[in-house]
């Protein structure tokens, strides 16, 4: 790669990180939430940073391949032709960020929800789920 074609392309990757880090958490989040109501599992990943936590039922998950396998458990590909299986009776019920940290609310059925996300660098860190509600057991 000749001297110019390196700088072209480092030039276009700082670009692009710089982009990402003046994303605000609420535009993370508005993006993360589009991207799991398509069940788009790589366009949610590129939100996330490479050591981020997720904080679920109990469970720590850490790390983009774990974070990975937990979101293409929940979102399996559809078969070709098929429509995606994903969020779509999901209802983003509120959005909003205070400080570094980018919040939704959302429904699904009984079941309801917030998601918290510390973002950093145009990078989700840690993101935090809270469920409650459905039928009782």
């Amino acid at each position: 790669m000749s001297r110019f074609a390196a700088a072209a392309f480092a030039a276009i990757m700082m670009a692009g990180a710089a982009q990402a880090a003046d994303l605000s958490p609420i535009d993370i989040v508005t993006r993360h939430n589009a991207a799991v109501a398509k069940s788009d599992v790589d366009a949610m990943m590129a939100d996330y940073a490479d050591g981020a936590i997720v904080l679920e039922a109990g469970k720590t998950i850490q790390g983009k391949p774990a974070i990975r396998a937990l979101f293409a458990g929940m979102f399996p590909k559809p078969a070709p032709g098929a429509a995606p299986t994903g969020a779509a009776a999901m209802t983003v019920t509120r959005k909003w960020a205070e400080g570094n940290v980018g919040f939704y609310t959302w429904e699904m059925g009984a079941v309801h929800g917030t998601d918290e996300f510390v973002v950093r660098n145009g990078k989700i860190e840690v993101q935090s789920v809270f469920i409650g509600g459905g039928p009782a057991k």
